[in-house]
This record gives structure tokens, C-alpha cells and sequence, in this order.
């Protein structure tokens, strides 16, 4: 609805209040003249009896002019009487307006959430900004409150163009920052079906199927990689996703033939080579353990436990979460307990690793692994030193709130070690 309608509507309405309000007062006027022009043909018509009955006898001259006398005292009386009863109107019509209109538009505020509406229209306006900064990579420092208006403003945006591909891409990146995996597929899903030719849309998706760590996501994408790499196979950024996804899924054949297209464009001591090696080897030996059981006629009962124990080892920390005196006392007894890793030497503050947990006793121990990360890209085993903080959250989300409480500490990152770390939460937000 534009503006201009609005408008009218709004007119047409007021005019409507206002007609219903003056008609009462319309109608007695119009039956007021009415009744004076009724009394006066009785009058007439009496004064003519009168005559008549004089006439004919029935009564004397005298009581005819005391008669008539009466007649005119009643038609004076009632006169004044009329005339009283059918004074200005105008105040009261004039005050019936004023509140019609005052009415109507405290309903229509009310009704139409005209704080909300001028709370759109703020977030759609603060877009291009909050957008930057989510394209950035700084999506942790976002506010709460600016995750809610860059979400608002998006959300009117594809309400008026639902087939914008890039809104929903922008709002599915918008939900994956702050670790809401289940709605950020779901939008960019959307913006692959509306962009299907769209290679970087299905590449996005494929990341955020990834980041679930759920089977049937992992499957889907690698899926979707399998088809990106039929179109464009000397990609080796999709290659090496390809490999990592593969060996998620503990597919060996993938996992070798393509980490052997990126093994020799890997620097030497990457992480990532180390643990794709590490895999590659873990899948070998269980395949030819499985071998060895069926050649022997050994039924593999306990293949999942032997694949565990030989599992590479993680990179990470224990932490113990304490609360200090005044945050034991104030700080938030319901809600989440969310720890997070960020890398200390980059301005990007994508957490490398996050666990939520319900709000339990203090002091708790929580483990902070590779296995946490939300990218496989960026784990803590691609950072040397990191900002390891712990929340309470109401609300569970990762974005800042007010009234929420945190501790952070500085460590180093020891690759293949769980090193031990303390944080206190002592700091109110």
C-alpha cells in the first residue's frame, strides 16, 4: 500500500466518523421543524372550531376570546420551549470530532505498531553498513541488536522482492555467523533455487552443509561438490573442500584422488595436509583391518571402537569456567553457557570453535576442540594464538545482549595437545 492510499483511506474514514456523530443531532433538528410546523396546523385548525361553535351557539363570544387567550399562552410556551431544546450544537459536535480523531489514530497506532514500523524503516536504512561489516567477517562484533535490524531489514527486503537470490544469500550468511545452521541453509537453499547457474551460491551451501557435521548434510554436500567439480575440475579450492568433506564422510577413495590434485599447493606444514594424511592413513588401516577380519573369518564387531582408538589426536583445551563473587551473584541462573575461541593476531572474530551448554553449577569443565569448529577451513588447529571466551547467555546466541556476563584469556594453541585453561566470568556486558 503506498503512502497516497493511505491517505485517502485515512480521509474516508474520519469523514465517516464525523457523519455518524453529527447525523443524531441532523435528525432531531429536521423533527424539531417538523413538530413547529405540526402545533401551528393545530392551532389554525382549533381557531376555526371556535368560530364555528359560535356560530352555532354552543358557546359565548366571551369564552370563545378566552379560548383563543389560552391557545396563543400555549403556542408562546412551547415556542420558547423548542427553542431552548434546539440551541448551538457546535461544541458538543466539535468535541465529538476531537476525540473520533484522537481515538482513531491511538487504535491505529496500536494496531499497526507504528514502533515497529518506524523500527523497519531505521534498519532498512542502516543495511548497507551492518551488510559491510557481515561481508567483512566481523559478524561477532555485531550487537545483538544490529543482528535483529540487519535480520528485520533483510526480511522486508525479500518481502518485497521474495526472488532476490542475493538477499537470501546475504541472510543465510547472516544466520551461519551467529551459528544458526538449521535457517541458514534453509535461506541459502532458497537462493539456489532461485540462481541455480549461480556456482558461488552452491559453493555457499555446500559450506554450511558442512559446518552441521550431520551425515546426511556431509552427503548432500559433497553431493553438490561432485557437481561443481564436473563443471570446473581444475578448481582446487573446491578440490580440497572435496577431499575434507570426504574424508568427513570416511569416503577413502574421494579423500585420496582429490588431495592428490591440491598435496603438492599445500604449504608443508599446513595443518590441513597433516590431517588429511592422518585420515587417509586412518582409512587405509581400516580397510585393510576389515580385509584381515574377513579373511580370517572374524566377524568385525568391534571395527567403530578400533577406528576411534586410532583416531588422530585433537588440538585444543580443557577449560574450567569459573564465576567471580559479584557475577555468582547477579549474572544470569538460566540460559546458556557458550565458549569460544577467536584468533588474537586477525581483526576476523569468527569463533574458530564454540560450545553452547544449559546453565549448570559453577565451577564447570568444558572441552574446546577441533571438532567444535563451525568451518572446517578454520579450526583451532589453523590458529598459534587465541582469545578463548566464556558467556552466559539468556537467549543462546552468540551475539553481545545487555545483562550478560563473560571472561576471556589469552593462550597459545599446541598442535595435537589438549592444554588445560582457566577463564573467569567477571565482566558484565
Amino acid at each position: 500500500m503506498s503512502w497516497s492510499e493511505f491517505y485517502i483511506i485515512v480521509s474516508g474514514l474520519i469523514t465517516l466518523v464525523l457523519l455518524i456523530v453529527a447525523f443524531p443531532w441532523l435528525r432531531n433538528k429536521n423533527h424539531a421543524k417538523q413538530d413547529s410546523l405540526s402545533n401551528t396546523q393545530i392551532v389554525k385548525q382549533r381557531l376555526a372550531e371556535l368560530d364555528r361553535e359560535v356560530q352555532e351557539g354552543l358557546i359565548s363570544e366571551h369564552d370563545k376570546r378566552q379560548a383563543v387567550d389560552e391557545l396563543k399562552l400555549a403556542l408562546v410556551d412551547e415556542s420558547a420551549f423548542q427553542s431552548h431544546k434546539t440551541g448551538n450544537a457546535k461544541l458538543p459536535l466539535a468535541i465529538g470530532a476531537v476525540l473520533a480523531i484522537a481515538c482513531g489514530v491511538i487504535v491505529y497506532a496500536q494496531v499497526n505498531q507504528m514502533g515497529r514500523v518506524t523500527q523497519a524503516s531505521q534498519a532498512i536504512e542502516a543495511l548497507p553498513e551492518l551488510s559491510q561489516q557481515l561481508a567483512s567477517g566481523n559478524a561477532n562484533n555485531l550487537t545483538q541488536q544490529d543482528i535483529a535490524s540487519l535480520a528485520l531489514a533483510i526480511r522486508q527486503r525479500l518481502r518485497e522482492e521474495p526472488e532476490d537470490d542475493t538477499g537470501w544469500m546475504y541472510f543465510g550468511r547472516l544466520m551461519l555467523s551467529i551459528g544458526q545452521e538449521v535457517q541458514a541453509i534453509e535461506a541459502i537453499d532458497k537462493a539456489v533455487s532461485l540462481a541455480p547457474s549461480n556456482s558461488a551460491n552452491r559453493i555457499t551451501l555446500a559450506q554450511a552443509l558442512m559446518t552441521t557435521g550431520d551425515v546426511n548434510n556431509l552427503e548432500r554436500a559433497q553431493s553438490i561438490l561432485l557437481g561443481l567439480l564436473n563443471d570446473n575440475p581444475a578448481n582446487d579450492n573446491l578440490a580440497l573442500m572435496m577431499a575434507v568433506v570426504s574424508a568427513q564422510l570416511g569416503d577413502l577413495e574421494n579423500t585420496q584422488r582429490f588431495y592428490q590434485q591440491v598435496e603438492g599447493k599445500l604449504p608443508a606444514d599446513s595443518d590441513m595436509a597433516q590431517r588429511l594424511v592422518a585420515r587417509i592413513k586412518e582409512l587405509k588401516g581400516n580397510t585393510n583391518e576389515m580385509a584381515a577380519l574377513q579373511n580370517t573369518g572374524i566377524e568385525p564387531a568391534n571395527v567403530s571402537t578400533a577406528q576411534s582408538d586410532s583416531s588422530e589426536a585433537q588440538t585444543g583445551f580443557n577449560i574450567t569456567v569459573r564465576l567471580s563473587d559479584d557475577a555468582n551473584t547477579k549474572a544470569p541462573k538460566e540460559g546458556f553457557l557458550i565458549v569460544f575461541a577467536q584468533d588474537a593476531n586477525s581483526d576476523n572474530k569468527m569463533p574458530a570453535a564454540v560450545v553452547k551448554l544449559p546453565i549448570e553449577d559453577f565451577p564447570v569443565s568444558v572441552t574446546l576442540t577441533t571438532e567444535n569448529a563451525m568451518m572446517p577451513q578454520f579450526t583451532l588447529a589453523t590458529l598459534s594464538d587465541v582469545v578463548v571466551t566464556a558467556r552466559l547467555s539468556k537467549d543462546g546466541n552468540v551475539a553481545v545482549a545487555k545483562g550478560e556476563w563473560q571472561g576471556s584469556v589469552s593462550a597459545s594453541v599446541a598442535a595435537n595437545e589438549i592444554s588445560s585453561l582457566s577463564v573467569i566470568i567477571d565482566k558484565e556486558l
